[in-house]
């Protein structure tokens, strides 16, 4: 059965963008089915399908790329499409004719007050 999979790997720095566009090409021959998705100055990702079994096969054509510094491939499961739940508005609370007032208070009766509490 044919799987999703996405091989993204590192190339040294030494290499020239020749070198990098020719490497890129030799490892897109290895795989059937091969999507460039994002190809930088020393990283590259592509997606490609394939059987579970070739792998190995496409593993060891990889490693044997002495100019590939490190790779992975992970197998890309099926994207499931999800709604999008938007935020309904909040009920106000307060309408206009309704909302608290807030009193300005001095500081001198709220030292007035504190003292009553305290005692002082």
């Amino acid at each position: 059965m044919v799987k999703n999979y996405e091989l993204t790997y590192t190339v040294s720095n030494n290499l020239t963008p020749e070198e990098e566009t020719s490497l890129y090409q030799k490892v897109l021959s290895y795989f059937p089915n091969a999507i460039q998705k994002s190809a930088g100055h020393d990283f590259f990702t592509l997606e490609f399908s394939a059987e579970p079994e070739m792998l190995k096969d496409l593993e060891s054509k990889i490693k044997s790329e002495t100019q590939i510094k490190k790779h992975i491939i992970v197998k890309k499961e099926a994207i499931k499409l999800v709604k999008i739940r938007t935020r309904k508005p909040l009920p106000k609370i307060l309408n206009n004719e309704s909302e608290q007032k807030v009193e300005k208070v001095e500081i001198k009766e709220i030292d007035k007050k504190l003292k009553e509490i305290f005692g002082e």
